[in-house]
């Protein structure tokens, strides 16, 4: 599958997701608050950007999201990421 080359902000997040997927056992991630925080932390390009950069990369097919009601309303739950290879 061919995928949209991303921008070095993107592909930080998805790398990132991975992690925090992964370091769940690839079950589904509430993207609360606080890990929003964390990432943008990381990647302070995506401050205040990241539900878009979410979205983006649901479309370019690099995750998979839906969305859910977690402890502050409505939030992002990020149920599968695809692999990085380098």
């Amino acid at each position: 599958m061919e995928r949209e080359p991303l921008s070095p902000e993107a592909e930080a997040l998805w790398r990132n997701l991975w992690e925090v997927w992964q370091n769940n056992d690839e079950d589904d991630v509430v993207l609360d608050s606080s890990k929003i925080g964390d990432l943008e932390e990381k990647i302070p390009a995506l401050e205040g950007r990241m539900k878009t950069a979410l979205a983006y990369l649901q479309r370019a097919r690099y995750i998979q999201y839906r969305s859910g009601v977690g402890d502050d309303g409505i939030e992002p739950i990020l149920y599968d990421v695809y692999e990085p290879r380098d």
